[in-house]
């Protein structure tokens, strides 16, 4: 026979992984309806969401707040990539959308500096 296992259990008040503070290099990740991180790494961030490209886009505003601002913004109904910059930091954002399955997706990535 096997040993039990002891379960751990969360503490009432303790927070979860994905806390409203999330951040990807001091921008916002939306809490948005059922936010799930797919990936994370030094480079980049991805994010899905049960929303449309649409409810996206509103509540990715909102965490842009006075901080950020779109600097180049090329998507079409809400899809597609644009950049946004703080005093020191500009980040690549992608949203996609998927409404077969009710799903956008959010995207951070770094810019890239290569020195010679």
């Amino acid at each position: 026979r096997l040993p039990a296992v002891k379960r751990s259990r969360r503490q009432p008040g303790a927070t979860t992984a994905m806390s409203s503070a999330e951040a990807f290099f001091g921008l916002k990740v939306p809490e948005g309806q059922d936010r799930r991180e797919l990936y994370k790494s030094q480079y980049r961030a991805i994010y899905t969401y049960k929303m449309s490209a649409q409810e996206l886009d509103s509540a990715f505003r909102d965490v842009l707040g006075s901080d950020w601002t779109i600097k180049n913004d090329e998507r079409v109904k809400y899809v597609g990539k644009l950049e946004v910059e703080s005093e020191n930091q500009t980040l690549k954002v992608t949203m996609e959308d998927y409404p077969e399955a009710g799903m956008s997706a959010l995207k951070y990535y770094t810019i890239q500096q290569y020195t010679k």
